[in-house]
Parts: structure tokens; C-alpha cells; sequence
């Protein structure tokens, strides 16, 4: 009575603590994040460090872009001076007012000086005044550049190569997220079966350990039994430290913070029903959509403007200017009264700069602007070739491997089968204790050859839709 009292106490218990664990979940969901693969892509295309620089990028294109374009428009500037001489520079200049005085006194007055009009000579004179205040401003506007017309259309190209390099970022984001992803859910999948291996052969070792007592069967076996267990326990510790790092990973790569808890849903059975089911092998490959080959095509885009632009050297450069300045001068500090004169200066006027001759310096230039667009188009074609070779290999690398993760679940399944069939002799005593280690160990390694071809599928697929610009 007493014992059934105890049991049925400990039922309520139990029961209660389950009940606070599931709301203890319930109050913990908002903590803890729990992501699909596409709502795991999506957040890193927006918190990925790699994407936010490619980003930034963008925004230095364009306003890289924007600076080009203002170099066309008008350009005003302004200034205001004051100017202080404490001691206003002198200047000897010649002594014309000596000669003159004397003429004047000789032939007018009819004076002659005491001493006789020596020719020659220098008087030191200064010019200007102490004070000094005088404002600018000043336009200029270009009214024909073919260089800056080329280097605007190499800004828009310029912008559209940032982002291009921005989707390959993208792309390379949700590349590394999916492959550690799939990685995640092959070592959660191998710790559920390693969970249910070591429940198996514990609790088979404790029977073991009863009928050892009883003397039914053998040290050996009960040992044997303790070092598989033992082995198990060791993969099954190997293998969380495996996911909490590929967790960590995770997180990185997808700009989640290192100390928010993150979840992710889904099976690993479910991912490869879906690889299977996939009908990506019969789409046609387009190399104009490969991020790679595109990139390509802005460089070669980019490298045709530089050799334009290096032609344009050779045409005249037209640009319109004016100016307007105003001065005061004076000898003591009343330039901002109203009885201060101010003296404007105005002027206007148009520049052409034509290149007339520079020892071959510009052919020099365009020659290599030829020669590395040709460069650009050969690297193209190039691409283009080992894109349609790489196509084919990933193609066929995809198929071999859909074949082996078929053969390989079905060897799977059977070793399975093999080694709970050999639990089951095991304890009848009809086996050995070393031949259940013997297919415990087929089983491990069939399992770890299917994982390996499935980690080949998943890698071939991640590549073909990488290559197709699918991610």
C-alpha cells in the first residue's frame, strides 16, 4: 500500500514538473529563435557582414557616381580677405619728379637752384594702403569634355559592377548557410541514431549484467558490451561539440549575435525528399545568368569606356568662366562704413584647351587600353567555355551522387536491420558478443558512407544552383 502511495505520488509530481516545462517553453519561444532555411537566408541578406560591406560599396558607387556627374555642372566658389601692413612695402622707382620740379622753377618761374640738376637717381615710394578688404566670387561650367562624358557613362557601369559584386555576396552567404545548414541536420540525425544505438546496448548490457550475475554468460561479454557502450558514449560527446560549434558557425555567418539562442526546423530526411524531388537537372543552363560571368561582362564593359576615354585625350576641351571681386582700401578701419569706397572688378570669358602634341604618349595610352579589352574579351570567352565544361561535370557529379545516396540508404536500412536482429540473437544467447560489435561496426561505417554520399548530393546540388544563380 505503501509503495502504491509512493507511486502515485510521484506520477503527480511528475506530472507537475512537465506541466511548468511546457510553459517554461511557452514563456521562452520569443528567446529563442527558430529559423527555416529561407528565413535564415533572408535574415542574412540583411545582417550578413559580407552583404552589409557590399552594401556600402553601392552607396560609394553612387556617390562616386553623383561626384562625376557634378564635375559638368557649375562650379561657384567664393572667398573674403583682409589684409593688414603694419609697414606698407616700398619700391625705388626712378626720380622723375626732381627733373620736373626743376623745369618747372627754371622755365616758368625763372629760379635757378643753388646747385646744379643731377640726372639719375631712385626715390623710394610706397604703394597701397594699410588696410585692405576685397570678396570674390568666382563660375566655371564645362560645356565640352569628352573624357568626362566617358567617365560618366563609367560611373553608371561602375555602380552596376558594385552590384553585381553585391549578388555574389549574396550568393556566397547562402551557399556557406546552406552547406553548414545541411551539415547541422546530418549531425542531429547521426546523434539520433547514436541515442538510440547507446539506449540499446545499455540496457542490453545491464541484462547482460543480470545473467552475468547468474552465471549465464561470460566476463567477456559483459566487457565487450562496456567498450561499445563506452565508444558509442564518446561519438555521441564528439558529436554535440560538432553541432554546437556548426551552430556558432551558423550564427556567424548569418549576422546572428554569438549569444542569442538559435534553432532550426526541419529534417534531414525532409532535405533530401526534396533534393530528390527536385527537377533542377532538367533546366537548361544559361551563362548569362551566372553572377561570375556577368561580373565579367561589366569589366569588359568598364575596360571598352577606359579606351574610349583614352581617345577622347585627343579632342578639345571647352569650359566658360567669371568672376566678380570687390575691394576696399584704407588707411585707417572704417572699410565697413557706408564712407568707405569699394572698387568692383568683373570678367568673364571662355577656355579651350587643345592637345596639340605629346611624343606618342596618348597612342601609348590607348594601345594598352586595346590591348586589355582584348584581354577582357579572351577571359570572357574563356569563362564562358569552362562555365558550359563545369555545367556538365556538376551535372553528372549530381546524378552519380543521387545514385549512391539511393544505394547507400538502402545498405543503411539493411545493416540497421542486421545489427536489431543481432540485439535480438544477442539475448537469447545465440551470438556472440563480438559478432554483435562486428555488425554494430558495419553499422556505424554504412552509416557513415551514406552520410558521405548524401554530404556529396547536397554538395553537387548546392553547386549546380550556385552556378544557375538559384540560391
Amino acid at each position: 500500500m505503501k509503495r502504491q502511495n509512493y507511486i502515485f505520488i510521484t506520477i503527480i509530481i511528475l506530472f507537475e514538473l512537465s506541466f511548468y516545462s511546457v510553459n517554461a517553453q511557452n514563456d521562452n519561444t520569443d528567446t529563442t529563435n527558430v529559423f527555416t532555411l529561407n528565413d535564415l537566408k533572408n535574415y542574412a541578406v540583411e545582417h550578413s557582414y559580407e552583404v552589409k560591406n557590399a552594401d556600402l560599396d553601392i552607396r560609394k558607387a553612387k556617390a562616386q557616381k553623383w561626384e562625376t556627374t557634378a564635375i559638368g555642372l557649375p562650379q561657384i566658389s567664393g572667398s573674403a580677405e583682409y589684409q593688414n601692413f603694419p609697414d606698407i612695402p616700398t619700391q625705388l622707382m626712378p626720380n622723375f619728379i626732381a627733373p620736373a620740379v626743376y623745369d618747372v622753377n627754371t622755365n616758368a618761374f625763372g629760379l635757378t637752384p643753388l646747385t646744379p640738376f643731377q640726372s639719375g637717381g631712385k626715390i623710394p615710394v610706397q604703394f597701397g594702403s594699410k588696410h585692405n578688404v576685397d570678396w570674390k566670387l568666382s563660375a566655371t561650367q564645362l560645356i565640352f569634355s569628352g573624357e568626362y562624358i566617358v567617365g560618366l557613362k563609367a560611373s553608371k557601369i561602375y555602380l552596376s559592377l558594385s552590384q553585381r559584386t553585391k549578388e555574389k555576396s549574396i550568393l556566397t552567404v547562402k551557399e556557406n548557410i546552406e552547406k553548414t545548414w545541411y551539415l547541422i541536420l546530418v549531425t542531429e540525425e547521426s546523434l539520433r541514431v547514436l541515442d538510440s544505438v547507446y539506449n540499446n546496448i545499455n540496457k542490453l548490457y545491464k541484462e547482460t549484467q543480470a545473467l552475468y550475475k547468474s552465471g549465464f554468460v561470460e566476463e567477456t561479454d559483459i566487457q565487450q558490451l562496456k567498450l561499445n557502450l563506452q565508444n558509442t558514449e564518446n561519438s555521441i560527446i564528439t558529436f554535440k561539440k560538432q553541432k554546437d560549434v556548426l551552430y556558432r558557425l551558423l550564427k556567424f555567418q548569418a549576422g546572428i549575435d554569438y549569444d542569442k539562442p538559435v534553432n532550426i526546423s526541419g529534417t534531414l530526411q525532409d532535405a533530401v525528399n526534396e533534393i530528390e524531388a527536385s527537377t533542377i537537372l532538367n533546366d537548361a543552363f544559361n551563362v548569362n545568368k551566372n553572377i561570375d560571368y556577368q561580373l565579367l561582362q561589366v569589366q569588359e564593359n568598364l575596360s571598352d569606356l577606359s579606351l574610349q576615354r583614352e581617345k577622347t585625350k585627343y579632342l578639345p576641351s571647352i569650359a566658360a568662366f567669371y568672376s566678380y571681386s570687390n575691394k576696399a582700401m584704407s588707411d585707417s578701419l572704417n572699410l565697413l562704413t557706408e564712407k568707405s569706397n569699394w572698387y568692383p572688378t568683373s570678367l568673364w570669358g571662355i577656355q579651350i584647351s587643345i592637345p596639340i602634341f605629346s611624343s606618342g604618349k596618348r597612342y601609348a595610352k590607348i594601345k594598352q587600353a586595346q590591348f586589355d579589352l582584348e584581354q577582357k574579351r579572351n577571359l570572357k570567352q574563356q569563362t564562358e567555355q569552362a562555365l558550359l565544361l563545369h555545367n556538365a561535370q556538376i551535372r553528372s557529379d549530381y546524378q552519380t551522387a543521387l545514385n549512391t545516396v539511393k544505394n547507400n540508404s538502402e545498405n543503411r536500412y539493411l545493416a540497421e536491420k542486421i545489427f536489431k536482429n543481432t540485439l535480438t540473437k544477442f539475448k537469447v544467447g545465440t551470438v556472440s558478443s563480438m559478432t554483435l560489435t562486428q555488425t554494430q561496426t558495419q553499422y556505424f561505417q554504412t552509416l557513415s558512407k551514406y552520410y558521405q554520399s548524401l554530404n556529396n548530393l547536397i554538395d553537387e546540388n548546392i553547386k549546380l544552383k550556385k552556378l544557375m544563380n538559384l540560391l
